[in-house]
């Protein structure tokens, strides 16, 4: 197959069809969302779709995950490296989904990939990334805490034709194969709407138009980072952070360090004396932690700019081989999420005094995912549920932080209470704010929250937590927030807490407890505007206590202690 040349555009073109373009991957979300199967596509959005161009270049991305940016150029490569270019047809799809190959986040999340051509020439390709509930592995949902190696969580796959005998060989290797094909076939779908409607783009204002917007679109968002980079202080600054452990060797923290090292309008984060690669399920592959790291860039920069290639551009990464950021195969991913999200907080802080006036406090340590296997569902068909555990945002250098919002994303996944218990043989027992779980500071965090799922039929827990001991540090003078914590049959007899990575028998009746970590605070605690203490105290986000011990406040006459 031919690709295309270029064109030169002007600023409107690049405008209009621009927006034309964002509106194509708005329609593939869309589709995505409305045609899965799963709570945790067409509920909690845990799915993106977009175009690239060409050379896998990310034009587009509709769909809150946002660090999903790397993983569809990686898997685009791949497939060309495996199929050459001039043995792409109009009609095909492609599915992958092995994290070392493809760049999926881990295996459980996969990529599908229709390419696009306009008369016979390759214009792009229509991607989707998306997770699924169960693709084989030691446990429903497929991510164990007792995983020690790729293989272990589940079925691993190079870029390969979506056909029928592919089809067959994925729903043999899951224990809820109807859902999880529902959800394959949503995603292919919704990328062959996106190649559609990138070629009527051509038709209607030329191939090589099109074509050059979709370069200038990624060529205009490096240009605003290194515009925003320029205004930056130059100089270096470290910052650190830790997971309590990888789940198997329980008492070794894991330690995340980065550089950022700024000149000019570049940008270098070096993660050298990040530890080594575990033997848990912790680790990220490179490919993963280049997404979270930009996206702590961006939020540092202006939020903003367009998410797209462009953003790696103007950044250098130093990855040493061997560490949790970089492991070789075949180590296991399949907790990837606590880990990416400890290196947006660690990049996001030792960014913050190189720019000051974005600033932003670590948002609360304790995200990850709770997977409940069920032998029989509502349906009376076997089920496995798999939730994500959000936390709370930490303050900024104008305001509060966000409660219940996904970090790196700036969104808020979740499946409603009602779909849980239509379902699911559950209960929620609870949905709620915890009051003083975030830092103090000028900004306070957002508050952690809980929540409570009682079990109605035996079941697999598999709890993919992090974070019960350390905390999220304040900025510039704010404080922490309250860790995490998992609780089994809180407040009876029988209560024991679950560690960061546990997978357990549960019983009917057994009831889990999730208390997810506040947002650390930003700036000096002394600085807060008393009257934003007395709303947080009317609201219960403080308790009188907590405003005598944190903030030196009475409650009896709310005025700042002399």
């Amino acid at each position: 197959m031919r690709t295309t040349t270029t064109a030169t555009v002007d600023p409107i073109t690049i405008e209009v069809v621009g927006s034309r373009l964002r509106e194509a991957a708005a329609s593939m979300e869309y589709a995505l969302y409305h045609s899965g199967y799963s709570p945790i596509l067409r509920e909690s959005k845990d799915g993106t779709a977009g175009l690239t161009d060409p050379q896998g270049r990310v034009v587009v991305l509709g769909g809150g995950l946002q660090y999903h940016l790397t993983a569809y150029t990686q898997g685009v490569r791949a497939l060309l490296a495996r199929h050459p270019l001039e043995t792409l047809e109009p009609g095909d799809s492609f599915v992958c989904n092995d994290p070392y190959t493809s760049g999926s986040p881990h295996a459980p999340d996969f990529c599908a990939i229709s390419p696009a051509f306009h008369q016979g020439v390759l214009i792009g390709f229509g991607v989707s990334l998306a997770h699924k509930s169960d693709i084989g592995g030691l446990v429903p949902g497929s991510s164990g805490a007792a995983a020690r190696e790729i293989y272990h969580d589940g079925i691993l796959l190079p870029p390969v034709r979506f056909n029928d005998d592919i089809q067959a060989v994925i729903g043999n290797n899951s224990r809820v194969a109807e859902v999880v094909l529902g959800d394959l076939r949503a995603q292919v779908g919704c990328t062959r709407i996106g190649g559609d409607k990138l070629a009527a783009l051509c038709d209607e204002y030329g191939r090589d138009v099109v074509v050059a917007v979709m370069s200038n679109l990624i060529e205009l968002t490096s240009k605003r980072v290194r515009l925003e980079l320029g205004s930056w202080r130059d100089g270096e600054s470290t910052f650190e952070g830790f997971l309590d452990s990888d789940g198997a060797d329980k008492d070794k923290p894991i330690r995340v360090v980065v550089k950022a090292i700024k000149r000019g309008d570049r940008l270098t984060l070096d993660f050298t004396g990040t530890s080594p690669q575990t033997i848990g399920p912790v680790n990220l592959v490179a490919c993963t932690t280049r997404a979270a790291a930009l996206l702590a860039v961006l939020t540092s920069c202006d939020p903003t700019i367009p998410v797209n290639s462009g953003l790696s551009d103007v950044i250098d990464f130093v990855l040493p081989e061997g560490t949790l950021v970089n492991p070789r195969h075949p180590a296991t991913v399949n907790l990837y999420f606590p880990s990416a999200h400890l290196i947006y907080n660690v990049v996001l802080s030792a960014l913050a005094s190189l720019n000051p006036q974005r600033a932003v406090a670590p948002s609360g340590l304790g995200c990850g995912a709770v997977t409940i296997g069920f032998r029989k569902a509502r349906s009376g068909k076997p089920a496995v549920m798999y939730e994500l555990l959000n936390t709370s945002l930490g303050g900024t250098s104008a305001h509060d932080g966000a409660a219940v919002v996904m970090p790196m994303n700036h969104f808020t996944p979740g499946a409603p209470v009602e779909i849980f218990e239509s379902e699911y043989p559950l209960r929620i027992r609870a949905f709620e704010l915890l009051q003083d779980s975030a830092g103090p500071g000028q900004y306070r965090g957002g508050l952690g929250y809980a929540r409570e799922f009682e079990l109605l039929e035996d079941s697999t827990l598999t709890v993919r937590s992090s974070n019960h001991r350390f905390k999220s540090e304040g900025l510039m003078g704010g404080g922490s927030g309250r860790p995490a914590r998992v609780v089994l049959n809180p407040n009876r007899p029988d209560a024991v807490e679950l560690g960061v990575l546990e997978t357990r028998s549960l019983k009917a009746g057994d009831v889990i407890r999730f208390e997810q970590a506040g947002g650390a605070g930003y700036g000096p605690i002394s600085r807060r505007d008393p009257e934003a203490l007395r709303s947080d105290i009317r609201n219960r986000y403080v308790s009188a206590e907590a405003a005598q011990e944190q903030y030196g406040v009475s409650v009896k006459s709310q005025e700042p202690r002399r």
